[in-house]
């Protein structure tokens, strides 16, 4: 079963009986993931205002058993890191296959804290990162310590904060579009020096951005 809040209104998809669909507050939904019986596989909980006790909640559910998608965009998740969302992919990984977590105000220190618990994902094929405020340094981290995850095929990451401007944690441009070439030219380097060259890093776009924004 899919669950996917957004905002205050919560959809429940089930693969035999269609859409159901309720308004509740945000706060409700840890409660009502209790009431699913039935473990989810797929989790999207956008732009909810979530609080730690809400992850906390989740990572000690029974459906972090099977859960092979979860996004938490749209969430400030900066004060999470590295204790309840660290404690939540590490109670994933172990099904989890795609990740987002688009504008999530994450910077260097946050990514970096949170790479042990990523790492530990060993059947995640894609991640979003998009609209963080990251640097190409700790982009080039990322990259060298997922090289581990032989099945991460695509990841989508933000353009640098050391290639564009970022108000309110989204980009605004403009973009250099010179240091962004060099970063991609020299992720390219590294996957193909590590026998990677199957594996997809591509820059988010301004509009992108913006978009996520609203």
């Amino acid at each position: 079963i899919p669950l996917r809040l957004v905002g205050s209104e919560m959809c429940i998809r089930d693969r035999c009986s269609g859409w159901g669909a309720w308004a509740l507050p945000s706060q409700s939904h840890p409660s009502l993931l209790s009431c699913l019986w039935v473990p989810l596989h797929s989790l999207e909980i956008c732009n909810c205002k979530l609080l730690d006790t809400d992850i906390t909640y989740l990572s000690r559910s029974h459906h972090t058993t099977c859960l092979k998608k979860l996004d938490l965009s749209v969430n400030d998740l900066s004060y999470m890191i590295p204790g309840p969302l660290g404690t939540l992919l590490r109670a994933v990984s172990g099904t989890l296959q795609h990740l987002d977590l688009k504008h999530c105000w994450l910077k260097d220190a946050h990514l970096s804290a949170l790479l042990p618990a990523l790492c530990r994902c060993s059947h995640l094929s894609s991640l979003s990162l998009s609209d963080n405020p990251i640097s190409s340094a700790c982009l080039l981290s990322l990259l060298e310590h997922t090289m581990g995850l032989m099945e991460l095929k695509q990841v989508l990451y933000p353009i640098p904060v050391d290639c564009c401007i970022y108000l309110h944690g989204v980009c605004r441009g403009p973009v250099n579009e010179d240091k962004l070439c060099q970063l991609q030219a020299e992720i390219q380097k590294q996957l193909q020096a590590m026998q990677q060259a199957d594996m997809q890093w591509s820059p988010s776009t301004v509009f992108a951005y913006a978009a996520g924004a609203v």
